[in-house]
């Protein structure tokens, strides 16, 4: 079972009482606070256009909260003058790809996308981030309603570091929830599973291939980290124990990886251990799936109507409640600027433009997660947002129970392949205790390599 100290920390990446109380205030309001004036010291308006005539690069991950972000870019341009060039790849080759550039010290990226949850501790331990906390303390590189107070607690905390510096802005909170066919388990006569192993029976009953299948989240190794990582804390396990050292073998673990495995063998489509979210997303996308489980923000993807078949017939979920309790397994990505730039301040101008006010409340309206406050109740949302509402409310209730979805260490990508390939391994057949007995020892050795000192 989780500890009371864990349980404190599950408001890490979601939200804290405080976010909870003002969000709360903000809904009794019914209005946000609209834009304020700032001037400088010198009394003169902020200048969006100092940098005019500068070109930026921006490397981005292929995700919602970017792919949203990028159709507003010419009015970026206009606000400043700017040009800006970006590049979008998955995340697994974006982040490669930064690493291989940033270690050879090139300085051609200005800005980029920097998913936290895997690189918070390694790029600030390796000197990639520039800090921001002087940037947002700057009322001439600071536009005057920015108002970093409007970001969740929470996820201030998560974008700042061990030594106080402050290395992204953040850009939305992902939450692992299950996906559903409404129209699937209205023919079956079925509600939403209120436990894993009501879960696992009704995956069974709707697996009828090869039309149907019952149920898929990730099966390639390394991206299957984060969906086992979830359902580890419903079976009541943890990545570490409380001193710091490798969980990998606990009973807890062990079950979790039997479920899944047993899960996806039995229920889940062929060749399901070369699926990551894209994959799974698409086959649910395409009508093949009954039940999916992943990040609360493929919702874009599923009710997009020129593009899903399942559009409109999307039921949302919480993971059900497992032998250790109901969490959700949580993500935050944040936009960073680059130590090695020659162009940071520019860069920052982008950072806070592609992470305002008015950009959150046009993510929101298209069903993308964000951290700021006042968006949630911001009266656009509420007349325009394209999602529906059991989308917002499961989305609010994951956060609540929120707990991050990976071990906040500096190996996070090698956790995630020792762990990946032990899963990969259970689901095609193998011994569970012997994989996870092996995933324990690589796992030890790495924590014992990276997190001393």
């Amino acid at each position: 079972m989780r500890t009371k100290a864990h349980a404190s920390q599950s408001i890490h990446h979601g939200l804290t009482r405080r976010d909870l109380l003002r969000l709360s205030g903000a809904a009794a309001a019914g209005a946000v606070m609209g834009p304020f004036v700032w001037t400088s010291a010198k009394g003169q308006a902020f200048d969006w256009k100092r940098f005019r005539g500068k070109e930026l690069f921006v490397m981005l991950a292929k995700h919602p909260w970017p792919e949203e972000m990028v159709r507003w870019l010419p009015e970026f341009e206009e606000l400043t003058g700017m040009k800006v060039k970006h590049e979008m790849l998955p995340d697994q080759q974006q982040r490669q790809k930064m690493v291989v550039q940033f270690t050879a010290g090139d300085t051609g990226i200005d800005a980029f996308y920097s998913s936290l949850h895997v690189e918070k501790k390694r790029f600030w331990k390796a000197g990639y981030y520039e800090n921001l906390h002087p940037f947002l303390q700057d009322r001439a590189l600071t536009a005057p309603d920015f108002d970093w107070g409007d970001f969740t607690e929470a996820s201030r905390k998560t974008a700042t570091q061990p030594d106080g510096s402050l290395s992204a802005v953040p850009a939305f909170m992902d939450a692992l929830i299950l996906f559903y066919r409404t129209d699937v388990f209205r023919d079956k006569g079925l509600r939403p599973p209120q436990t894993l192993v009501e879960m696992d029976e009704q995956a069974k009953k709707l697996h009828g291939p090869p039309q149907m299948y019952g149920i898929v989240y990730r099966g390639l190794k390394n991206a299957n980290a984060s969906t086992w990582g979830g359902l580890l804390f419903n079976f009541g396990g943890d990545f570490l124990t409380k001193d710091g050292r490798a969980n990998l073998t606990s009973p807890e673990a062990i079950a979790t990886t039997e479920y899944y495995a047993r899960q996806l063998r039995s229920a889940g489509p062929p060749g399901v251990v070369q699926f990551n979210w894209y994959e799974c997303s698409s086959a649910f996308s395409n009508g093949q799936i009954a039940m999916y489980y992943d990040g609360v923000n493929f919702a874009n993807i599923m009710e997009n109507k020129e593009k899903s078949k399942v559009a409109g017939q999307v039921g949302y979920a919480l993971l059900p409640k497992g032998p250790g309790g109901q969490y959700a397994a949580t993500f935050m990505p944040g936009m960073a600027v680059s130590r090695l730039s020659k162009n940071k301040e520019a860069a920052w101008l982008f950072v806070q433009w592609s992470t305002s006010k008015k950009n959150y409340v046009r993510q929101l309206v298209a069903g993308v997660g964000v951290p700021r406050l006042s968006a949630w109740n911001d009266p656009e949302v509420k007349a325009k947002r394209k999602y529906p509402e059991g989308w917002y409310t499961t989305y609010l209730e994951a956060l609540k129970i929120g707990y991050p979805g990976l071990p906040e260490i500096v190996g996070v990508t090698e956790y995630r392949d020792i762990i990946g390939v032990a899963i990969e391994k259970a689901i095609e057949g193998a011994d569970v205790r012997g994989v996870l007995a092996q995933a324990q020892r690589e796992f030890q050795e790495l924590l014992d390599k990276t997190e001393k000192g």
